[in-house]
């Protein structure tokens, strides 16, 4: 997971698997596919689905895609629109601010934790991260920097020591990363973020707790800024956008 080996998408941190399913296995790998394609944008936010063409581009019956979308909308990746449809979940501006303000409390208490519990290994894991960042903008592998970019504040959770904490952020973590992740499509604000990283691990690496957590709560709050001023509409509409959509061509990417 850390550079110089490809980071691997298939599995994100805290999936879980569809419950209820006739064929676990089987699901489990059409809810993982599902899930990438949402979280890592190869599927719009407020993009309708068709059962249909998920299944024919999978190569499986409804029953999977049905499973699998059911556990994304548990999870808030899926909304069902009724008379209309399934559709990829499409956050309103409260709702960012809401999960950024959230995602604020939780990564920098889990900083002051982490330094206290195991401040050596957060930081070394934390350096390697950034250096697998720096590569990855040298190959213009827009991919696996935000593959890094996720595990690098995964990291500031996996070293508190706090049950609670880790479970609370697996909670929204793919609703964070698919808002992260279409941040990081704008290159200025991707350069923007990887100074911010670096600055952290230095900051981090001087026992500077308190200056940390101020540029951990800009680095997150631009987020909420720029998700701000998007919107993305959902409904019956909507669908005509993507009348001519290919999921073949999404699914068939490695």
């Amino acid at each position: 997971m850390i550079a110089p080996p490809p980071v691997a998408p298939p599995r994100l941190a805290g999936a879980r698997a569809p419950t209820a399913a006739r064929d676990p296995k089987l699901t489990q790998v059409v809810y993982e596919k599902i899930l990438s394609a949402i979280v890592y944008g190869a599927l719009d936010l407020g993009e309708p689905l068709s059962e249909n063409d998920l299944a024919h581009a999978l190569k499986v019956s409804k029953a999977p895609i049905r499973e699998s979308l059911n556990e994304l909308r548990i999870e808030g990746l899926v909304v069902v629109v009724p008379q209309s449809g399934s559709y990829v979940f499409s956050p309103t501006r409260q709702q960012i601010e809401e999960l950024c303000d959230f995602r604020s409390l939780l990564e920098t208490r889990a900083v002051v934790d982490s330094m206290k519990e195991n401040a050596r290994s957060l930081i070394a894991d934390l350096r390697k991260t950034v250096t697998g960042m720096k590569q990855a903008i040298r190959l213009a592998d827009l991919l696996r920097y935000k593959h890094l970019d996720t595990e690098f504040h995964q990291a500031l959770l996996r070293y508190c020591g706090n049950q609670y904490l880790m479970q609370s952020y697996s909670n929204i973590s793919h609703s964070v990363e698919a808002l992260r992740y279409r941040f990081m499509d704008t290159a200025i604000y991707r350069n923007l973020g990887f100074d911010e990283h670096k600055r952290i691990v230095e900051l981090l690496a001087g026992n500077n707790v308190d200056k940390t957590i101020d540029v951990l709560k800009d680095h997150i709050a631009r987020t909420r800024h720029f998700h701000a001023n998007v919107s993305w509409s959902t409904g019956r509409l909507r669908r005509k956008d993507y009348k001519f959509r290919d999921y073949s061509e999404i699914f068939s990417q490695k």
